[in-house]
């Protein structure tokens, strides 16, 4: 017979009991107690030798702050009170028990009344649930982790539509501030001055103290010189409270967090390309701590950003570049139609009194149009300068090179809409003076002077002197006819006085032309001049052009000038067979063929030391080696230019 069974035989009732209830008491697993109202163990079971790694008889009889320490006794009194007044209760929370660490416990507290209604003590029943809480605990957060993916995964879907990127942003600092509770998030984005940043949008509550900073410049520094390195250096930067923190609590930094009201933050930094470009953050105006949650639920919002607003300002550039091409297509088209319709025009209307006589008068017009249309396009169609417009037309007869032609006056720009009207004035005039007038003897001079009258009316005097008696003509020529209409065109008068020593015209632009500075004066360019043709007799010149009618326009003239033409042939490959194979004197090539650089060809020639110049229609080609003329050109100053062409001096070997 047990020990326990030999006292139950001995004990009466009230024994028997006491005895099976402290064995109970240390079967099971929690701890069990009975505690005086002097606050003094007077049973503990076994669990508590568990607990506090000693035996029951050195917690029996010892004080509750004797047995748990200051900080677990500080933390049940209140409860402890409770009990001792009469009042059962149950309570749960982590208490830092001496001796025994740390444990999340629910407590159950029952008061032992007497029959009297004196309190003797209580009961305790505690039950460690560390082990509950932290399954709790990894639930919520898994649960939270899941709720934050299909947040993102919303917020994704919502950001792909959006076509701003200031929305874009406003969007997700919205969802943040909601998300995290915190009074303000936001996302900004690094200026080219240093250190400076642009808050592109920011979302907040209204109740919170950190103010509104969307649209706001900042500098970095202004917020901690430390903060600043960390920010640039793409470290996430975590600050529970600005005034305890050491990277932001100096007085300027204070101050700065004091103006925008806050009191803690969270910045994630995006690094892109080497350098810090963006940056989201979230706000308070309280301390406050951030988790790792926190910090990589705002990373992944912040990637979301970027990627959108990236994503956003490309569709943005697209939809810019496709506007812009319509747009350009359509002044394209307007203004290939009206070129084809003034050279229509001019096609009809120019007088046909031989074949040799229309071709040259049709020529030299067209040819004026295109001269215009170089100008205008590297200037961008902003308009050309009056000087450069004068000296594409008088550049054949020394034009500012030497006695013969003297230009003066100030830089005046003449607006796109008048260039094409202007240049054939003063096609015109050239042709008038090169047939009859000044420059149709070696004694003449022109002089072509300029002046602003009144600051709007600019008045421009074409005057004469041939050397000789100069009669006026006795019919109204159609070059008159179309000078008049011409300056009619550009609101403009001019006025002839035909004088014995030569013509003088006045003309009168009230309108199209502007005052320029010397310095913004587009750079100038001359094309080569026309001269007598020489003789290109026997001569075998290859032809490299892809555009077969300039190609058989370009075969008729140098044939009739003697030539005998090679080809012509219009790719690079056919050319190069032609250098290889036969014999060539000289060549006129094409810049462009087919979209591929007639570059290589040049190079053959060059080896080979053979003379070419180039024809195109660039204003500017990237070529080197020769000459450049530009299309249309006119037959004279083709055929001078070949016949001018000396052979090449040879290169230096490796030179290509």
């Amino acid at each position: 017979m047990s020990q326990d069974d030999q006292a139950l035989s001995r004990n009466p009732s009230s024994e028997r009991r006491s005895v099976l209830s402290a064995a109970m008491a240390d079967a099971v697993p929690v701890l069990i107690s009975y505690v005086d109202r002097d606050e003094r163990y007077r049973f503990v079971n076994r669990a508590y030798e568990n607990w506090f790694g000693v035996d029951r008889s050195e917690i029996e009889g010892k004080t509750l702050r004797e047995v748990l320490g200051d900080d677990a006794y500080a933390r049940v009194r209140q409860h402890v009170s409770r009990a001792m007044a009469g009042e059962s209760l149950t309570f749960e929370g982590e208490v830092d028990y001496k001796g025994a660490g740390v444990r999340h416990i629910e407590a159950r507290y029952v008061p032992d009344v007497a029959p009297t209604g004196e309190i003797l003590g209580y009961y305790a029943l505690i039950t460690d649930i560390s082990d509950r809480k932290t399954a709790e605990a990894e639930m919520a957060r898994a649960l939270a982790g899941e709720r934050r993916r299909a947040v993102l995964l919303d917020l994704g879907q919502t950001l792909r539509d959006e076509p701003d990127p200031i929305a874009i942003a406003q969007i997700a600092a919205r969802l943040l501030t909601a998300q995290l509770g915190v009074g303000r998030a936001g996302y900004g984005e690094m200026l080219p001055e240093p250190d400076m940043t642009e808050i592109i949008a920011d979302d907040g509550d209204p109740r919170s103290g950190v103010g509104l900073l969307g649209g706001r410049r900042l500098r970095l520094g202004d917020f901690g010189a430390s903060l600043s390195a960390d920010m640039h250096a793409g470290h996430t930067v975590m600050v529970g409270d600005v005034a305890l923190d050491p990277r932001t609590n100096d007085p300027d930094a204070l101050e700065a967090y004091a103006a925008i009201g806050v009191r803690s933050f969270l910045t994630i930094s995006l690094i892109k390309a080497g350098a810090l470009s963006a940056f989201m953050f979230v706000a308070h105006d309280a301390p406050r701590a951030f988790s790792a949650d926190d910090v990589a639920f705002v990373a992944d919002v912040a990637e979301l950003i970027w990627s959108a607003s990236q994503r956003a300002r490309s569709d943005q550039a697209l939809a810019r570049a496709a506007e812009t091409e319509r747009l350009l297509i359509r002044e394209v088209d307007h203004r290939a139609k009206n070129v084809l319709a003034v050279v229509q025009s001019l096609a009809q209307l120019t007088p046909f009194e031989s074949k040799a006589q229309y071709v040259q008068a049709l020529s030299g017009r067209i040819g004026s149009l295109a001269r215009a249309h170089s100008l205008l396009s590297t200037a961008r169609w902003s308009g050309v300068d009056l000087r450069d417009l004068l000296r594409q037309e008088l550049e054949p007869y020394d034009a500012d090179g030497g006695e013969r032609v003297v230009l003066e006056g100030p830089p005046v720009l003449i607006d796109a809409q008048a260039a094409q009207s202007m240049a054939l004035v003063i096609h015109e005039l050239a042709t008038n003076a090169s047939k009859y007038g000044a420059l149709a003897r070696p004694e003449g001079r022109l002089t072509v002077a300029w002046r602003w009258l009144d600051g709007q009316t600019l008045t421009l005097v074409w005057r004469e002197t041939t050397g000789a008696p100069v009669a006026a003509p006795t019919r109204r020529g159609f070059g008159s006819t179309l000078i008049q209409s011409a300056v009619k065109q550009i609101g403009s008068r001019v006025a002839i006085d035909w004088r014995p020593e030569g013509l003088e015209a006045s003309l009168f632009i009230q309108g199209g032309a502007h005052p320029r500075a010397a310095d913004s004066t587009p750079p100038y360019r001359p094309g080569l001049a026309a001269e007598d043709v020489p003789a290109l007799r026997d001569q075998r010149v290859l032809v490299v052009e892809d555009e077969a009618l300039v190609a058989m326009e370009l075969a008729r003239v140098l044939t009739a000038a003697g030539a005998v033409v090679v080809g012509p042939v219009g790719t690079i490959a056919e050319a190069m067979d032609l250098v290889d194979a036969a014999l060539i004197d000289r060549a006129v090539l094409d810049v462009n063929l087919g979209g591929q650089p007639v570059t290589p060809v040049a190079r053959a020639l060059s080896r080979r030391l053979i003379p070419f110049v180039y024809l195109t229609g660039y204003q500017d080609p990237d070529v080197d080696g020769g000459p450049v003329l530009r299309k249309p050109v006119a037959t004279s100053a083709l055929l001078g230019a070949l016949a001018r062409g000396a052979p090449l001096t040879a290169r230096p070997a490796g030179a290509q």
